[in-house]
This record gives structure tokens, C-alpha cells and sequence, in this order.
């Protein structure tokens, strides 16, 4: 089964590149997934869950989040950011897409899966757009880094008055993708932080459109971000009775082993979530779908999904 791609004009006219999986019509439709992706990769890397998800009868779509993938202009706008709130300006990214999705599909609600940052701007998306999610998945979440995300923090807004947002920093990017690495030594890669599977790995630091180089503004935004929803109010205003399934690998440095990943479900669940469900998997890194154990991630999923969306 294929997929289709496409674009739209967002609420500032910037084009939006999607994908589209359609669902098997020798199946009837189970459901709708918005894939909401991680910083620095692209919605074209969900291919493998995506088509799975197909096959069993759903409806995929994705955006490349601005200044990602082929919604960048082209090679040298690739995660450059000129806007004023890069965490805002993607979820109303992902409300368009929602909107377009709605308008194929009219009444059928939504299953929101976020990876990495795209579950932080998921997190923050089901307390604005609650109405329109049946259920929320969560990939690879983090809580906020006391020590790193607050440092972090700082210094952006430090370098951001000095140098200006639209810079680029050497030093904000080894403060969090070196420290990723650095658990993970001897390092084999610039990258090994994301999965045990060397093949993937590889696939990723070659893939042309991987980021490495971001607008200081972006991280700062998404700092900013991560701060809020790991607030007590975001938890507050999360829907009560919104499915939720996370996801994360035991030896992932984004949910800090683990840690950070047990205290944001314990915090949904201390706000009244009727209907959480946490799978740490052992050894697993920062990208489960891409793990080496990947086909037992897809599994649980799909299992998840049959007992909560209702077909």
C-alpha cells in the first residue's frame, strides 16, 4: 500500500509538506492518527508504522514541522527559524493538518501520537484541542531537565539578547545532543543515543534532511515549551477521560533513563487521567520505533489501540 503527499497554507502562509497513508479499504477504518515528529528528523521516517497502522485499517497522516524536512524552504533553511514562538507556531501547524484530516474524515476523532518534541507539542495540544483526540500516544516524552533543561534555559535567553534568536549556537547543541551521546561511550557514532540498531542509526546520520544546526530561537522555544507542559496546570488541563499509552526506552537520555518519563505519568495520573498506560522497554534508547526490538514496540501498540479505540 502507497502513500500521498501534499501541502497547505498554515495560519502565517507558510507551506506545510504531508503525508498521507490511506487507510486499507479491505478493512473498515478503525481510526485516524496525526503523527506530530521529534526535532531535528522528519515525518517521512514513521514510513514502517505508518504502513503498518495502514494495513490494519487506520488512516495515517504526518507534517514535516516547519523549518524540518521538506517543509523547509530548501537545504539552507533547514532549521532556520525567523518566527516569534516556534513551539506555538508548530502546533498551529498540526491544527491545520487537523483540520484538513476533519474535513476528510467528518466526525471521527483523532489519535494524536507524538514523538520526542512532537510529544510535548501533543501534550500541549490535547489541553487546547481536547475535543477532536480520542486518544494520545507518547513517544519518547521527557519531563523538564532540572539541571540541564533550567541550564539550558538560561543560556538560551542569555545568547538569544546577545547574538539575536535567528543564530545558531555550537554551544546549546553540545549542551544536549553531546550529553545524549556521551551515556553511550565509546561512541560509535555522532548519534548512538537514539538506538541500539546500528542500521538505523547509520540510516539516520545520513539521512540529508537530519538536522544538526538549529535557529537559537528554536531551542529556546522548545525549552520554553517543555517547561510548560510539565507544568501542574498543563497536567490540570489535559482531558480526564483521554486515553493515554507511553512509550520510552529504560536508557533513554531525553526521559532521562527513565526517570523523567515515570514522573510525567505519575503526574498525568495525579490530575485524574482515568486511563494511562506506561511501557518502559529494558536497554531501549530514545527511538523505540527504531529499536531492535521494534517489532515488539509496533505489537504493543497496535494491541493498545484495539482495546481502546473501539472500530
Amino acid at each position: 500500500m502507497s502513500f500521498e503527499t501534499n501541502t497547505y497554507q498554515s495560519f502565517d502562509g507558510e507551506t506545510i509538506f504531508y503525508y498521507k497513508w490511506p487507510a486499507n479499504k479491505k478493512k473498515s477504518l478503525k481510526g485516524l492518527v496525526q503523527i506530530s515528529h521529534g526535532v531535528g528528523e522528519h515525518a517521512g521516517r514513521y514510513q514502517s508504522m505508518a504502513k503498518l497502522l495502514q494495513k490494519k485499517g487506520y488512516e495515517v497522516y504526518a507534517n514535516d514541522h516547519r523549518i524540518h524536512g521538506l517543509s523547509a524552504k530548501n537545504e539552507d533553511h533547514l532549521g532556520f527559524y525567523d518566527g516569534d514562538d516556534y513551539f506555538s507556531d508548530a502546533i498551529a501547524d498540526m491544527r491545520k493538518l487537523t483540520a484538513i484530516i476533519k474535513k476528510e474524515h467528518p466526525n471521527k476523532k483523532i489519535i494524536l501520537f507524538g514523538h520526542s518534541m512532537g510529544s510535548l507539542l501533543s501534550r500541549e495540544y490535547v489541553t487546547m484541542y481536547g475535543e477532536d483526540v480520542a486518544a494520545l500516544i507518547l513517544s519518547g516524552t521527557a519531563s523538564f531537565f532540572r539541571g540541564t533543561g533550567a541550564i539550558g534555559l538560561v543560556s538560551a535567553q542569555f545568547f538569544s539578547k546577545l547574538n539575536g534568536r535567528h543564530r545558531s549556537n555550537e554551544i546549546l547543541k553540545n549542551l544536549f545532543f553531546n550529553q545524549f551521546n556521551k551515556k553511550f561511550k565509546p561512541n560509535r557514532t555522532r548519534v548512538d543515543w537514539i538506538s541500539r540498531d546500528e542500521y538505523e542509526v547509520d540510516l539516520f546520520e545520513a539521512d540529508p534532511l537530519r538536522i544538526e544546526d538549529f535557529s537559537l530561537s528554536v531551542f529556546l522555544d522548545i525549552l520554553k515549551g517543555s517547561k510548560k507542559v510539565n507544568t501542574p496546570l498543563t497536567f490540570k488541563n489535559t482531558p480526564q477521560d483521554l486515553p493515554i499509552y507511553i512509550f520510552s526506552g529504560d536508557k533513554d537520555p531525553v526521559g532521562e533513563m527513565g526517570k523523567g518519563v515515570k514522573k510525567v505519568a505519575a503526574n498525568y495520573k495525579k490530575a485524574g487521567i482515568k486511563n494511562l498506560t506506561l511501557k518502559l522497554y529494558e536497554g531501549g534508547r530514545h527511538e523505540m520505533l527504531n529499536e531492535v526490538n521494534k517489532k515488539e514496540v509496533e505489537k504493543d501498540v497496535l494491541n493498545w489501540l484495539q482495546k481502546t479505540i473501539q472500530a
